[in-house]
């Protein structure tokens, strides 16, 4: 896996999996999470078996909320990203923004609400400029696995149309939106995951792909609860919406090129040595 091979695979497929030179940080965030949810469930054997606890859906939409509130303090993503730095910028850039709030993703086998039917993400805002990066914390098998159709982050909007409607128990800025449920789902043709072909993963591995791909998957039928995190990098330069849906902060800088922290160095002096144009008109 170079970083040639990288940019050739998402030229001409739209995704590929990684290795993580540096997994470790992940196996931390995965005892981490588990940790975390056995001060609330102290019967909780692993991550896999927290379908097991038969949570009500309020209850465990609650639970949810607040382990990824955690996990966004802690900022547990960055130092899986950080981890791998040399990884990601030999392909986005020396330059790159992380998501500031990214999503932790909790599939129970058996439950249709925690599945993510096909869709294009940047039909909800996003730009193709940004890199979505898929991280499991548990083994994601083809019955769990994210569901990708090559070739269609290249495709124009009018190959895959789509049918909106209003969720009926989802608000801007409620629990569930700030998790990643839609409220105004932009759902493409069902049929399209005969289409799509699942991409299985291991703990230390990572699926990566530009928002403009699409993908889903279908309700689980494996044997466990799937946890996994995705979170967006994109290049400092690109032309994107930096605030976001309820966040201003939506990304945040995570690197920077020697040239350009000298350059905003600079720049911030010559800010603080230039007289505002009050004190100069006195």
């Amino acid at each position: 896996m170079t970083p040639k091979s990288i940019e050739l695979a998402i030229a001409q497929r739209g995704w590929e999996v990684l290795e993580l030179p540096d997994s470790a940080p992940v196996f931390v965030v995965r005892a981490r999470l588990l940790e975390w949810l056995r001060r609330q469930h102290p019967a909780l054997e692993s991550l896999e078996q927290y379908h097991a606890l038969g949570l009500p859906e309020d209850n465990h939409i609650e639970l949810v909320y607040e382990l990824s509130k955690w996990y966004w303090e802690a900022d547990l993503a960055r130092t899986i990203i950080s981890a791998n730095l040399e990884l990601f910028r030999s392909f986005i850039g020396l330059d790159l923004h992380i998501q500031r709030y990214p999503y932790l993703r909790v599939v129970r086998r058996g439950h249709p609400s925690d599945a993510s039917p096909m869709h294009r993400d940047t039909y909800y805002g996003a730009s193709p400029y940004e890199i979505s990066v898929i991280i499991p914390f548990t083994e994601m098998d083809s019955s769990t696995a994210l569901r990708v159709i090559s070739g269609s982050h290249l495709a124009a909007d009018s190959e895959f149309p789509y049918t909106q409607s209003v969720s009926d128990d989802i608000a801007i800025g409620s629990q569930k939106h700030q998790l990643g449920y839609p409220y105004a789902p932009r759902l493409l043709d069902p049929a399209l995951k005969d289409r799509a072909e699942a991409v299985p993963l291991r703990v230390g591995q990572a699926l990566i792909f530009p928002l403009s791909l699409v993908h889903g998957n279908t309700t689980a039928t494996g044997t466990g609860t799937r946890f996994s995190t995705d979170i967006r990098l994109v290049n400092s330069w690109a032309p994107v919406t930096w605030s976001r849906g309820v966040h201003t902060d939506y990304f945040v800088r995570l690197c920077e090129s020697a040239i350009t922290s000298s350059v905003r160095r600079q720049l911030a002096k010559i800010e603080s040595a230039t007289p505002n144009r009050e004190n100069a008109t006195e």
